[in-house]
C-alpha cells in the first residue's frame, strides 16, 4: 500500500485515480464564490490604507502563503471523489435506496447534495455497516458543511481520552463503541 493510500485509509477515505479527483476538485472549486478583487492596495483609499496600517493590519500580498480556500476546496474535492451514491450505500449496507434516502432526510446519514445528486461521504461506513451511533451525531452536525464535518470527525480531541492516554478523534471514539453521550456533549454548535 502506498503512503497516499495509507493516508486516505487512515482518514476513512479511498485513494482514487487522479482523473476522478481532478473532476471532484473542479466541482468543488465551481462551488466556491468567485472573487473579483484586485490587490488590497488598489481597492482601498489612501485614508483606509493609513487607518488599517495604524491598526497593525498587514496589507501586503503574500502569494507564496498557502491559500486556505484552496485547502478547503481540495478537502471538499477529496470528500466528493470518495463519496458514494445512495444506491452504492444501499448495496453496501444491504438496504433499499429508498431507506438510504430516508436516512439522509432524517439527518442520520450525512450527505451533500450537488446538482440534484446526493454524495454520501464514506467515513460514515465501517465495512458493511454504519459506524456505531454515527447517526445520532450526524443529526447534530446537519447544519455544517462537509469539510467542517470531516475535519471535526478526524481531529483528535482532548475531551476524548482513551485508556492509553492518547486523545481520540470523534470517529475513532465511535468506531471503538464508546459512549455516544460523551461525544454529543462536544459536538460543535451549528
Amino acid at each position: 500500500m502506498s503512503t497516499a493510500e495509507h493516508y486516505f485509509q487512515l482518514h476513512g477515505l479511498q485513494a482514487e485515480a487522479p482523473e476522478k479527483l481532478n473532476k471532484a476538485l473542479q466541482a468543488a472549486i465551481g462551488q466556491l464564490e468567485t472573487t473579483i478583487y484586485g490587490p488590497t492596495s488598489s481597492e482601498l483609499t489612501v485614508n483606509e490604507v493609513a487607518m488599517l496600517e495604524r491598526a497593525g493590519v498587514d496589507l501586503q500580498e503574500h502569494p507564496k502563503r498557502s491559500d486556505p480556500m484552496m485547502g478547503y476546496a481540495t478537502e471538499f474535492a477529496a470528500i466528493l471523489a470518495t463519496s458514494l451514491t445512495p444506491a452504492q450505500v444501499a448495496k453496501t449496507l444491504a438496504l433499499t435506496p429508498v431507506r438510504v434516502r430516508q436516512l439522509i432526510r432524517e439527518g442520520s446519514l450525512y450527505a451533500i447534495r450537488i446538482e440534484g445528486r446526493w454524495h454520501v461521504p464514506v467515513f460514515q461506513l465501517d465495512g458493511a455497516a454504519m459506524v456505531p451511533n454515527i447517526g445520532q451525531v450526524n443529526e447534530q452536525l446537519a447544519g455544517l458543511d462537509a469539510v467542517s464535518v470531516m475535519r471535526w470527525y478526524t481531529t483528535r480531541d482532548p475531551e476524548l481520552e482513551s485508556p492509553d492516554a492518547n486523545d481520540l478523534t470523534p470517529l475513532e471514539w465511535l468506531k471503538t463503541g464508546r459512549d455516544v453521550e460523551t461525544l454529543l456533549a462536544i459536538v460543535p454548535d451549528v
